[in-house]
């Protein structure tokens, strides 16, 4: 039997775990729709597919990892899937609830709403933190490889400091709300199945600080010293 919302928990477990997830948030009809769309816009070339490795630094709250999907940037899903500017601002009411903080939408339109595609083969974001306050993944895909890997940090006075490994699985229509400011994380790299993730960026009231390189590299694949170096 299928639970109701349980805000309670939600809000428990993001506090406590870093991590939430609030499944069935989109119907499976409208998931198989844009999953096809995406595909569709993949197959003709329509997105760039992000391929580095080893360029992030602490500059970027990046561990030096590999990146390899495709990316839908802000104007991307503005342009091609605007169900999902929709879904943006609906849901920002439940995030602010489970959150308990005043949430506000991202002010930078190249990353407020994002779509990553992990192709079959080794799809992959490597260890990082994220910059806005407030991460949460709405999955368009069921998976059972490429889970969502997480180091959630822990400490007790009777057991000291130690890092909890957690990993979470994609489920089609779940929504998961992250700390990703605050807990380093990846994404397994993929086996034989497309993994298909939207990213939806929000931040805290007075708190929209975003790395000024972050963007370049993430997307562009600038090294950040480099970056610096050009007075970017």
């Amino acid at each position: 039997m299928q639970q109701g919302f349980d805000l309670t928990r939600h809000v428990r477990d993001y506090h406590y775990d870093y991590v939430t997830v609030v499944d069935e948030v989109m119907g499976s009809a409208l998931c198989k729709t844009l999953r096809q769309r995406i595909e569709s816009l993949i197959d003709k070339d329509q997105v760039r597919l992000v391929d580095h490795q080893g360029l992030g630094t602490e500059a970027v709250s990046d561990a030096g990892g590999r990146y390899l999907h495709h990316i839908f940037e802000g104007e991307d899903v503005r342009r091609h899937l605007p169900e999902l500017t929709a879904v943006y601002h609906a849901i920002l009411p439940m995030v602010s609830a489970i959150t308990s903080q005043d949430v506000v939408l991202s002010p930078y339109p190249r990353s407020n709403i994002n779509i990553k595609v992990y192709p079959p083969g080794g799809g992959t974001l490597g260890e990082h933190y994220d910059t806005n306050g407030i991460t949460v993944l709405l999955f368009l895909t069921t998976n059972r490889e490429a889970p969502l890997r997480m180091q959630i940090p822990r400490s007790h006075p009777a057991k000291g400091q130690w890092i909890e490994h957690r990993s979470i699985h994609a489920m089609a229509g779940s929504l998961l709300v992250m700390k990703g400011r605050e807990v380093l994380h990846d994404c397994e790299p993929t086996i034989t199945e497309r993994k298909i993730s939207v990213v939806l960026n929000y931040y805290m009231r007075g708190d929209t600080w975003r790395h000024e390189s972050f963007d370049t590299f993430v997307y562009d694949g600038v090294p950040p010293s480099l970056e610096v170096e050009a007075g970017a």
